[in-house]
């Protein structure tokens, strides 16, 4: 099991990837903020029917109980943190199990708080690990990711490459 913020799901979800977080993880709980963010009502975005059909299996929609959600209020006063990335760490806490989310400051706040945590690359590097994906196909998701609007800096993008070897 993992917790996930909103970027890495949309970045999976855009690369044709969301379906490996069930085969790695078996269950992702989601605040109900992030699940806002990835299927918003006001403007229906392309990855919504992918986020509904996995709703309905692996992607656990949850409401944060009000201790969660005090936590999560005086994490986003002390940092610039998001009400996902917030909200996503507070509900890592008491489950113990890492979160998965981009974002640096978060990353640091949630491993400040004893919580391990995972890039949307990880999943893709587990993945291949235990022999999901092929070397061809993790990297070739690796550049789906990318094209699909995920950030790498180009020596992280050489690490992953090398790490997967040919």
């Amino acid at each position: 099991m993992i917790v996930a913020d909103a970027t890495p799901l949309i970045h999976l979800a855009r690369a044709g990837q969301l379906d490996l977080l069930p085969k790695v993880y078996e269950r992702v709980p989601v605040p109900r903020s992030v699940w806002a963010e990835i299927v918003p009502s006001r403007e229906p975005s392309p990855e919504g029917p992918v986020f509904e059909k996995a709703s309905e299996s692996w992607l656990d929609v949850r409401e944060l109980s009000a201790g969660e959600l005090r936590v999560a209020g005086s994490l986003r006063r002390g940092a610039p943190l998001g009400r996902g990335e917030s909200e996503a760490i507070a509900l890592a806490e008491p489950l113990r199990t890492p979160v998965l989310m981009d974002d640096t400051i978060a990353i640091g706040v949630a491993r400040a708080r004893g919580l391990e945590t995972r890039w949307t690359t990880s999943v893709i590097l587990e993945a291949h690990r235990r022999e999901i994906l092929n070397t061809a196909e993790a990297r070739l998701a690796i550049e789906e990711l990318v094209r699909g609007g995920l950030w790498l800096r180009q020596d992280v993008l050489l690490r992953l490459l090398a790490i997967l070897g040919d």
